[in-house]
């Protein structure tokens, strides 16, 4: 269970409620609309997550949002369970925030870039086509 359930202050059986139910949402693709949260940068934590200023959330996940200076989006995502989001949930959320015709990527940094302090996922919105593709050819040349 996570850190935040566990700090609701909901009793356990609560607890079990709001966590059975995540898995049913998740299950059926039932999300309930994104609600979009404004607050002060620096009130959420230091460091990176300090620049953050905007979250979106619904029924099962949460997501910070912020614009990077290169124009570069940055979608940190957690669950209220904990449990990794799958690739097509990850790829409903990027469809979803971001449009479906944007290209996002999930990075996995060199060792000493690691930071894991959070049960956390990021996508990160990039401006410009991929040198790459799944059709390997560049997007940018027909």
């Amino acid at each position: 269970m996570t850190n935040a359930l566990f700090a609701s202050g909901l009793s356990r059986n609560e607890q079990k409620q709001v966590l059975k139910h995540e898995r049913t949402n998740r299950k059926v693709g039932r999300w309930g609309a994104w609600e979009l949260i404004q607050f002060q940068k620096g009130s959420i934590g230091r460091s990176w997550a300090a620049d953050f200023a905007q979250a979106h959330i619904n029924n099962v996940f949460s997501v910070l949002d912020r614009t990077l200076a290169t124009g570069v989006r940055h979608l940190a995502i957690t669950s209220l369970s904990g449990i990794r989001p799958s690739w097509p949930e990850m790829q409903r959320i990027k469809d979803e925030l971001a449009g479906p015709e944007a290209t996002a990527v999930e990075v996995y940094p060199p060792k000493e870039e690691i930071v894991d302090g959070a049960n956390m996922y990021h996508l990160w919105i990039v401006t410009a086509p991929l040198p790459f593709t799944l059709h390997g050819r560049n997007r940018s040349t027909p």
